[in-house]
């Protein structure tokens, strides 16, 4: 019998010292994981940006200019997601560039005179500052945080992969002119470097 509660003691603090052994094991493994997960995905971006960057010298630096910054407003400046001149345009005109993905498309004249001059103020400036009132009519659609609803409105607040992707297969019609369409020229991949590249230059 003394032997037996010998056994069974030994068996518990045998077993107890096993769990708490993994439970470290699986927290530094966990950990370990985690940072590898991370550095795997600092490389992934910056073999995207650097892709991204080949194919925008090639593709889009003609309208765009080297730099990203508009060759003098002849196209749109992608060191900012929207100019003031753009979110006034679309306010009042509405637009339908992107119904593949937001099939509702923007509605003309929600907001108008101060409200739009003030909401159009907040975009151009990469939505820092006070909110103004005016923008709680576009929190509907657009999320408070402005990065967009699927399905519903695009992200106005950077240049998110799928807005990227859209303009580059559909074109885009806007208050500066035309973007053509590139459909079938530049593969998933390589309008994700665009993308991933086009937000590296972006103001923060």
């Amino acid at each position: 019998m003394k032997y037996l509660i010998i056994g069974v003691i030994t068996l518990f603090i045998t077993l107890l010292v096993s769990r708490v052994f993994m439970a470290l094991n699986s927290d530094n493994y966990n950990m370990y994981n985690t940072k590898s997960t991370q550095k795997s995905h600092v490389k992934s971006t910056a073999k995207l940006e650097k892709t991204g960057k080949s194919i925008y010298l090639v593709y889009c630096s003609s309208c765009h200019g080297y730099d990203g910054k508009g060759n003098n407003d002849k196209a749109q400046n992608h060191t900012k997601r929207m100019a003031k001149k753009s979110v006034l345009d679309v306010i009042k005109n509405g637009s339908n560039n992107f119904t593949s993905l937001y099939p509702l498309g923007m509605p003309a004249g929600l907001i108008s005179g101060d409200d739009a001059q003030k909401v159009a103020d907040f975009v151009a400036n990469g939505m820092r500052g006070e909110r103004p009132k005016a923008w709680s009519k576009c929190v509907t659609c657009h999320d408070e945080s402005g990065e967009g609803i699927a399905q519903i409105a695009p992200n106005i607040k950077t240049y998110s992969d799928e807005l990227v992707e859209t303009v580059l297969k559909n074109g885009k019609k806007g208050v500066i002119g035309i973007m053509p369409s590139f459909k079938g020229r530049l593969s998933d991949v390589q309008m994700k470097s665009l993308a991933t590249y086009i937000r590296s230059i972006a103001v923060k």
